[in-house]
């Protein structure tokens, strides 16, 4: 009889404990039920609720199901995990009721309660961010034309003058700032002013106005660039060609003196903020990151002149980090992010078209101050355009 060798007797031991351990791990236990019970804000009837989406979302994974008559959901067969919670329904065409949470930890059949709270919905928000950049026709990175578009989301005229700003927050690697350690406050990186004397411009129903740091034709330069000869407003610089018919952007602040155009950063945190108040923001006090006495110092907004926002986060090789959130749920219940981790994918972030109330005359966009939820990443980052199929898919 032909004996085995030593090295087939050890590859036979290993394959046979391999075969066992798969056959010994069993599959995931999938949670049996998971129900919320949903209360309303004073004055606002129980029933109000009734047959109302929510949905659980993980970074892996989605739910969706329906409240009941009593205005409680039941989810069945839920693999455990981290799962944001999120909910909305409009009261008025001014208010939202809205319901959030951005990390539970859902890793056993349970009940929850939550509260459903009010919502204003803003006149001016904020319907794209666009900061990825691109390539050039080169092939090499291209950033000069990122922008931001704000949208007159309501049925009458916005008047702008010089009380309204533009914001962008902190956006430490290591987060300085949390939301959730600073309930009453935002931390600017940078502040601009839209208007910086005493005239007035006006917003009709369904425009937009848009704020850049190049109002050139970026295309010339990139193929899947975008043409900011339309823009309203420059961040004026030397860094990048600006456009002398452009109206300026007054700079109120900025943590890095040199950077005196709009800081977006091509595959990082660009959370960004409307602020409207008659208050000298310039006097609006200045702080090192916490334990620090040196270093980078950002501006404290109180959270109350904030007009509206959007939580743009990195997104990393494991995932976005919902800890890393700067703006108050009440602001930004969710957040948004690129898919790439560096950017120069023309990837932006735009506002979803709200096609229940559209009409072929009017857009509106959604505004349930929950950018998962109002927000798509599309690759297509030309400015003013809503018919967008991310942007008016249900």
């Amino acid at each position: 009889m032909k004996l085995f060798s030593i090295k087939a007797i050890l590859i036979l031991f290993v394959s046979i404990q391999v075969f066992s351990s798969c056959i010994d791990q069993e599959p995931q236990k999938l949670i049996e039920e998971f129900s919320i019970q949903f209360s309303m804000p004073q004055n606002v009837g129980d029933t109000v609720y009734a047959y109302q989406s929510v949905q659980l979302k993980s970074n892996r994974i989605s739910y969706t199901a329906t409240t009941d008559s009593l205005g409680k959901v039941v989810f069945k067969g839920i693999i455990p995990g981290i799962y944001s919670i999120s909910t909305h329904k409009s009261l008025t065409s001014e208010i939202s009721l809205v319901a959030d949470t951005l990390q539970y930890n859902l890793f056993r059949s349970e009940s929850l309660k939550m509260k459903v709270n009010k919502s204003i919905k803003a006149s001016l928000i904020i319907s794209k961010v666009y900061a990825s950049g691109t390539k050039d026709n080169n092939n090499k990175n291209y950033v000069a034309d990122r922008y931001v578009e704000i949208y007159n989301n309501s049925d009458t005229i916005q008047t702008i003058d010089n009380t309204f700003y533009f914001g962008l927050t902190e956006a430490e690697s290591v987060i300085a700032f949390p939301a959730s350690k600073n309930p009453g406050y935002v931390y600017a990186r940078q502040i601009f002013r839209l208007i910086s004397d005493n005239t007035k411009e006006t917003i009709l129903p369904g425009a937009s106005i848009i704020l850049t740091n190049s109002a050139i034709d970026h295309t010339e330069f990139s193929p899947n660039s975008v043409n900011l000869r339309i823009a309203d407003y420059e961040a004026k610089n030397t860094t990048y060609s600006n456009n002398s018919e452009i109206k300026g952007l007054e700079l109120i602040y900025s943590a890095f003196p040199a950077l005196i155009y709009m800081n977006l950063i091509n595959g990082g945190d660009n959370s960004a903020f409307l602020l409207r108040t008659t208050e000298n923001v310039r006097t609006f006090p200045i702080f090192y990151i916490p334990g620090k006495e040196n270093g980078n110092r950002y501006m404290q907004v109180p959270i109350q002149y904030v007009i509206d926002g959007v939580e743009t986060i990195k997104n990393y090789t494991t995932g976005p980090r919902p800890e890393t959130k700067r703006l108050q749920s009440y602001v930004d219940a969710g957040y948004m992010f690129i898919t790439a981790i560096s950017g120069y994918t023309h990837e932006s972030i735009e506002r979803r078209v709200d096609v229940s109330k559209s009409t072929t005359e009017r857009v509106y966009l959604m505004d349930t101050n929950n950018s998962s939820n109002d927000f798509r990443v599309v690759t297509d980052p030309t400015p003013r355009k809503y018919d967008k199929p991310l942007l008016t898919a249900k």
